[in-house]
Formats: structure tokens, C-alpha cells, sequence
């Protein structure tokens, strides 16, 4: 053997030792020399494998062929990738939900995985008691709005799909017919409601009239959290009652007990409302004659006989879109709409005439007071009773003087 075949042997088991492949072949003639090649090259071969195996192993790759059973070098790291292996299997199992998997010879990473699969395990069984109370919870409030007359209706906030209908709502949604409890509007109000994710307002109320039934509904929807995604529940009152009780509690604020005529209250915001409006009318002021008369002589109640004579006979002679107003104990007061000043004392005088001629139990007349009003008369509407106030105190006191003197001749003054 020379000393450049050991050199160049030498040099090999350096490259094996820094990891460097083996690049040439030793030809000597020495048996001995030949043999510790092979050997050379079998080392390198089997370190090579393993250096390529435990780089897989390294960056998580485990499908890997594991290197041959003739590689002395790769024992541990077969038993590694098949720990490995064996371990990525267990935590299969366990994100599957199998919590009993248990690691039992890696040490400190043993007590670490038992006790996480051990937490995980915990934590399932709190949450699928807490999922079963919900669910419990969920079902005992579908069943409470079930039993309700009002409506539930849930829908999609993004696309406005409907979620969920307590009975009350799903019979009447579901019904095409006009009945006594269906009105055919409420698939209209449904494709309203749906419509409701358009708006920004995170809570909103608002009313809905079937126009066939005269129903109102009051709908009150609110954003929520509904099986996990944003909804909109919407609660639907039948609240008709409530608005005809309000309705009604209104009129009798507006309203005169004894004559049914609108009250000095209506009839003052009707004529500041109509003046504001710049509408064209005729106003006019009337005046009793003689009630205390009545009321002395034959009665209270015949008094309010009187009035309510004069009522009926104002609501015979108007037209619809008059307003006759009873205003004090023997006031009342008329709003002729788009009507002359003349047509109105002719009116009157004529009613005044007919009223008189109809008196048994005692005298019954009036006297009245004029005001046409121009469309956007400059006027004010105190200034229009005033006006209207004075001429009827002028007819008034000329039907006294009239009476005294020739016993009955009246005019009317404007």
C-alpha cells in the first residue's frame, strides 16, 4: 500500500465525518486496503440514507420510506418516525372527540398531552351541558312564544329570510284567505318586515294597517344573536283596540257631551290651522236667544233641549266638509269651506226663520255674526271671532230692539 491510497482513504472518512459524499473509488491492488474501502462505502451509504430520512423526519414529512433493514445507522430513527407516526394518529383521535389516547413513554411531553387531552375533555363535557341547556332553554322559549297571541317572526339580517314563526304568526302568514282573524295584507307585512335588514337603526318601531280588516299592528324588531348568526326579531302586536280606545279618549277631548258637536277647543285649532293653511271660508259666530229664558222658566232640562234642537238643525242644513262647534254654554260656531259670505246669512237667516216657526214649549231663535275669510287672508284668528263676535252682538241687539218695538222683525247684519 503507497501513501496516496491512504491519503485518499484518509480523505474519505473526512468527507464522512463532515457529511460530504464519497466522490472516487480506491483500486489497489492490497486485499486489505479493498476491504477497508467497502467498508468506507458502506458507511457512507447508510450515513447518507439516515442524514436524508432524519431531513424528512425534521420538516414533518412522515409518509417517508424509512431507510432498509441493511442500514445499520437508522434503528432509533425507524423507532422515532415510528413514534411519530403513532403519535400524529393519537391526536387524530383526539381532535375526532376520542379523549381516552394516552402517551406514555415520551417523558415530560407525556404528562403535558395527558393533561391537555384531559382539559379538552373537560371542557367538551361543560360545553355539551351548556349546548344541552340551551337547547332546553331554547325549546322552553319557542314553546312560551307558541303559547302567545302575539306574533314572533325571526329573519335573516343579511338576507332577510324568515328563521322562525311562533304559531300565532305561522297561521296567519300561511292563510291566503280573508277571514275574521286574517287579513289578506299580512303576506305584505311579512315582505315588509323582511325588508327591515335595509335599515341602519339597530332597533325600530313602526305600525302596519290592514286596510280589508281595519286592524293596526305595532311591529317592534330588535337585532339578535340567533343560532349562532345576526337576526332581527320582530314582535307583532294587534294593537286596534288600543288605537280605538286612543281614538276615542281623543274625540271626547274634542267632543261636546250634550250636542255631539266638536268643543271651543277642536273648533279653535281647526280655524288656526285653516288660517295658517291660507284656505278660503266663511266664518260664523252664533248666539242663542233666550236660554236663560229656558232654563228659568221651564227647566234645565228643557235648556238642553234647546241646544240640542239647534245641533240637530246645523248638522241638517251643512254640507261633509262643514264644521259646526258648540263653544260655550249657548255659543256655537260654523267653518263653511270655499263658500261666500252671502250664501252663509242666507243660510242662517233661513234656518234662524224655521227654528222660530218650530217653537212650542218657548221661543227659539239665534242671531249670528259673518266673516268671510280670503285664501291667505292677513286676518288672525282672533281677530276673525272678534269681527264675527261683534256683528252677531249687532244682530243680536237689533233683534231686542226689533222684538220691543214691531215684535219680530229681524235682519242680518255683515
Amino acid at each position: 500500500m503507497d501513501k496516496g491510497e491512504i491519503d485518499l482513504l484518509v480523505e474519505q472518512i473526512r468527507n464522512i465525518i463532515l457529511n460530504k459524499p464519497v466522490s472516487e473509488s480506491l483500486k489497489s491492488e492490497s486485499e486489505e486496503l479493498a476491504d477497508l474501502q467497502e467498508a468506507v462505502s458502506y458507511l457512507s451509504n447508510c450515513l447518507s440514507e439516515s442524514n436524508e430520512f432524519l431531513k424528512h423526519l425534521r420538516m414533518g414529512e412522515l409518509d417517508v420510506t424509512p431507510p432498509s433493514r441493511h442500514n445499520f445507522l437508522a434503528g432509533n430513527l425507524k423507532e422515532l418516525h415510528s413514534t411519530l407516526r403513532h403519535l400524529t394518529w393519537q391526536a387524530n383521535q383526539v381532535a375526532n372527540g376520542d379523549y381516552s389516547q394516552r402517551v406514555q413513554f415520551l417523558g415530560d411531553f407525556s404528562t403535558s398531552f395527558n393533561q391537555m387531552i384531559h382539559q379538552l375533555a373537560e371542557r367538551e363535557a361543560q360545553l355539551k351541558l351548556q349546548s344541552t341547556l340551551l337547547s332546553e332553554t331554547v325549546e322552553m322559549m319557542k314553546s312560551v312564544m307558541d303559547g302567545l297571541k302575539d306574533w314572533i317572526v325571526v329573519t335573516s339580517k343579511e338576507t332577510g329570510e324568515l328563521i322562525y314563526a311562533n304559531e300565532a304568526a305561522k297561521q296567519s302568514f300561511r292563510s291566503t284567505e280573508t277571514t275574521a282573524e286574517c287579513c289578506p295584507g299580512h303576506q305584505r307585512l311579512l315582505r315588509y318586515i323582511q325588508q327591515h335588514r335595509e335599515e341602519n337603526s339597530e332597533t325600530r318601531t313602526f305600525e302596519y294597517q290592514c286596510n280589508v280588516r281595519k286592524r293596526i299592528f305595532r311591529i317592534r324588531s330588535y337585532t339578535v344573536q340567533w343560532s349562532g348568526k345576526l337576526a332581527y326579531a320582530h314582535f307583532i302586536s294587534d294593537v286596534t283596540s288600543e288605537r280605538e280606545y286612543r281614538d276615542q279618549i281623543e274625540e271626547m277631548a274634542y267632543v261636546d257631551a250634550l250636542t255631539g258637536l266638536h268643543n271651543r277647543r277642536y273648533c279653535l285649532e281647526q280655524l288656526e290651522k285653516w288660517m295658517k293653511e291660507g284656505a278660503e271660508f266663511t266664518f260664523c259666530m252664533i248666539d242663542l236667544d233666550g236660554l236663560k229664558y229656558a232654563n228659568d222658566n221651564f227647566g234645565h232640562g228643557a235648556g238642553d233641549r234647546y241646544l240640542k234642537t239647534v245641533a240637530e238643525e246645523m248638522r241638517q242644513v251643512v254640507r261633509s266638509t262643514d264644521l259646526v262647534c258648540r263653544i260655550g254654554g249657548d255659543e256655537f260656531a260654523a267653518l263653511f269651506p270655499n263658500c261666500q259670505a252671502q250664501a252663509i246669512l242666507d243660510k242662517m237667516e233661513h234656518l234662524d226663520t224655521a227654528l222660530s216657526q218650530s217653537s212650542e214649549e218657548f221661543p227659539m231663535s239665534f242671531s249670528y255674526g259673518v266673516v268671510y275669510v280670503g285664501a291667505g287672508s292677513a286676518l288672525s284668528p282672533k281677530a276673525v271671532m272678534e269681527q264675527a263676535d261683534e256683528k252677531m252682538y249687532l244682530l243680536k241687539n237689533f233683534k231686542k230692539a226689533a222684538k220691543n218695538q214691531q215684535g219680530g222683525i229681524f235682519m242680518a247684519f255683515t
